[in-house]
């Protein structure tokens, strides 16, 4: 509404800010009269959570306001770095709380209340600013109606018309969007979306279109706040969810109410917050820094911390973050204070490596997350053969240094090769495979096979290389019949070499439940995983797609929920973890580990997959398709998604344009490896039902791991219904709903 600037009032000797209305807006009776209503509105409010006004006045035709200067950032500009940390969170929700219950019991309702206009002061301290669209209401009684859609201190002044939504379009209430009479529980919606946002940092609702924004808003239910942050309460998350309700009678009534419980969760917050943070001793450890002068040492970097992290998992009495959790945390660019909060440890490790010819300068220290003070640092020059002694040492140190003496013996990082070269080049095939794409599965094949050439003994290089062949049959890059007996070559190899490897026995799972549809075998072998490694995330996240397929879907969830609480940074325990809840038919639960798993992860093949099978089942397939559309040409058109893209095509109606994408399948089936399920699906939503088992009939001869949904998967209950697709349901030896 104005401009402002930074003054010195030499009459009080102070700082002060001054907002303006330029002169060539003052003409503009609409601008002139909210600007005076904000300084009427302000001017009667007096409150430590609302920045206060000391003077108004109009100089030379230029109106202006004198006001509190305050230094610090908006709550904007500091959720880009991610969402605050709970004690954060709820301390200025309650400031937020009180400062509107004031507003309110002086009968003004704020209507444009969002992170940019919640100010963080330097010190910690909330303010609410900007009431340039306030509205007072002059009975002071929440729950009242001011006007429909009236912005003006008195009704009728012609400021707007009835009908008129203002505000913010993804901050408004329901009542708001729609034009309709508000009163203080607007303003409470907002401020749920608020505490949504800075507890998860991300928005509730969000879309490419204004329409389509507003619908979100007045139809849709937001994923749920702990899907995306496990720390957020559930006593948290139900005020959150009440705070957004549609009706406005469903919400609390005052924000002295949602105040009240906010304290109330801040207590229990405080008597039952994790003993971890405060006892057992506990570590993050930050991918070490690049900086060599050709940053070509990142997939050293990241195993150096990764091997640092399994060598201190095995100590007892040391609780260790997961990598995954620790590199999302630096990736959001948190403060280590904000990292402490966040994962609930004493102390963070990082460092940086730089190379220089075959010379490696390794740096490392740890900080204590309390006052940020340095408890221990190292340098190490030494040559490259010497890693493994570099990572001895830094593992021995952290263990003798962090506080609290309940650790004994100090641990050795697990030397699965003591060929230093051979280590680089599984580091580098491991950075690789994790991106679970075309290229990049070409390329760690290429590192693993380099690392067994100089070390034929290396039982982990062999379950990389195991890894990928299951990767590439999984994501149609090359078919079953020329990966998987290369697969399980890798796995034999890698148990003769080391019968108590957990990596060898997650391979062998992955084999035998994607590969072979051996649903037992897998099971088993991931069980033995995690009896080797009880916080292998991975391996637990597998076993409970197999026990998804064979129907305890209870015992399925279970397994989800440990995994994320292992792993609650990962896309791909979020993606794959969705299937427990797709198959039990829980779009809404799926939907929202999928979108968390977006949010990590945009490019996420399987996670955009099965985000576009969720919306063509809700019926959503026309609102899909522009997000699908772009994923296709982003990914190069992986099959995958052009497949899901014709299903969606189909749901919509537009029949064209989905047999041109049936087309481009099958003419690039005669050149390159396409899962015949990708065409058969696209049939199946044509209402082609015999074509369609064709092709789903040749996918369970090609081991394609995508055909096991067609036991419970929703998408193929129609199939189950009929002789033939109910015959090649019961092929699978699972349980047929």
């Amino acid at each position: 509404m104005g401009e402002v600037y930074r003054a010195r009032d030499t009459r009080l000797g102070r700082t002060v800010a001054i907002k303006i209305l330029p002169s060539q807006f003052s003409s503009d009776p609409i601008r002139k009269q909210r600007f005076e209503r904000e300084a009427r509105t302000v001017s009667g409010l007096n409150h430590p959570s609302i920045c206060h006004l000391y003077d108004v006045g109009n100089h030379e035709e230029i109106l202006y306001l004198v006001m509190e200067f305050l230094e610090g950032e908006t709550l904007a500009e500091r959720l880009r770095i991610g969402p605050l940390p709970l004690t954060d969170s709820l301390r200025i929700g309650i400031q937020i709380a009180d400062g509107l219950e004031m507003a309110h019991g002086s009968g003004v309702v704020h209507r444009d209340l969002k992170p940019a206009n919640l100010f963080l002061t330097k010190h910690g301290d909330l303010k609410i600013l900007d009431f340039g669209l306030a509205k007072a209401d002059s009975s002071g009684v929440s729950g009242q109606s001011i006007g429909p859609g009236d912005l003006t201190l008195t009704h009728g002044d012609g400021l707007s018309s009835p009908g008129m939504a203002l505000g913010t379009a993804a901050y408004m209430s329901p009542e708001q969007a729609r034009g309709e009479p508000v009163d203080a529980r607007s303003d409470v919606f907002s401020f749920g979306i608020v505490l949504y946002e800075i507890t998860t940092g991300r928005q509730p609702f969000t879309s490419s279109s204004a329409a389509m924004l507003f619908d979100s808003i007045l139809h849709r239910q937001p994923q749920a706040p702990s899907s995306m942050n496990p720390s957020v309460p559930i006593a948290l998350e139900r005020l959150i969810q009440r705070m957004m309700a549609k009706d406005p009678a469903a919400r609390p009534g005052r924000a002295k109410d949602v105040s009240d419980e906010l304290r109330t969760i801040q207590q229990q917050s405080s008597s039952h917050s994790r003993p971890a943070a405060t006892s057992t001793p506990s570590i993050a450890v930050l991918p070490f820094e690049d900086l060599s002068a050709d940053r070509s040492q990142q997939p050293f970097c990241e195993g150096m911390a990764a091997e640092i992290i399994t060598a201190l998992g095995a100590v007892k009495g040391l609780r260790v973050i997961s990598r995954t959790s620790a590199v999302r945390c630096r990736e959001k660019g948190m403060e280590l204070s904000e990292i402490g909060q966040h994962l609930g440890v004493q102390s963070v490790l990082e460092g940086t490596v730089r190379k220089s010819g075959s010379r490696l300068r390794v740096t490392a220290q740890l900080i204590s997350t309390q006052d940020g003070s340095q408890t221990w640092s190292e340098r190490y020059d030494r040559g490259e053969g010497d890693v493994f002694d570099i990572q001895d040492e830094i593992a021995a140190a952290i263990v003798k240094n962090l506080k609290g003496r309940l650790i004994s013996g100090a641990p050795a990082v697990r030397r699965a090769t003591d060929n230093p070269e051979a280590y680089k080049l599984y580091l580098k095939g491991r950075y690789f495979w994790e991106r679970r794409n075309r290229s990049s599965a070409s390329n760690a094949v290429t590192y693993f096979e380099q690392a067994i050439a100089l070390d034929p003994d290396y039982a982990l290089a062999h379950t990389g290389l195991a890894d990928c062949y299951v990767l590439m049959a999984v994501y149609s890059i090359k078919p079953y019949k020329e990966v998987q007996p290369l697969a399980r070559a890798m796995v034999e190899r890698a148990l003769e070499l080391d019968p108590d490897l957990p990596e060898a026995y997650l391979s062998l799972g992955a084999v035998q439940s994607l590969l072979d549809y051996d649903w037992a075998g897998g099971e088993a072998s991931f069980l033995r995983a995690l009896e080797l490694n009880p916080k292998f995330a991975v391996a637990r996240v597998y076993r409970a797609n197999v026990l998804t397929w064979t129907g305890r879907t209870a015992e399925a969830r279970s397994e989800v929920n440990l995994a994320l609480k292992d792993e609650p940074d990962s896309a791909l325990m979020y993606y794959l973890g969705s299937l427990a809840y797709f198959h039990a038919n829980d779009l809404d639960a799926a939907k929202r580990l999928v979108e968390r798993a977006l949010e990590l992860e945009p490019t996420a093949i399987f996670a955009l997959w099965i985000r576009g099978w969720i919306y063509c089942l809700q019926g959503k397939a026309e609102e899909i398709i522009p997000a699908m559309l772009q994923a296709v040409l982003a990914s190069n058109h992986h099959p995958m998604l052009v497949s899901v893209l014709g299903v969606a095509y189909a749901r919509a109606g537009r029949t064209a344009e989905a047999e041109e994408l049936l087309l481009e399948l099958k003419n690039r089936s005669a050149r390159e490896c396409i899962i015949s399920q990708a065409i058969g699906d696209i049939y199946l939503f044509l209402g082609r039902t015999s074509e369609a088992l064709d092709y789903l009939e040749r996918g369970f001869d090609e081991h394609n791991s995508f055909i096991s949904m067609m036991a419970s998967g929703p998408q193929y209950a129609v199939l189950r219904k009929d002789p033939r697709g109910r015959a090649l349901a019961l092929k699978l030896n699972l349980p047929v709903d």
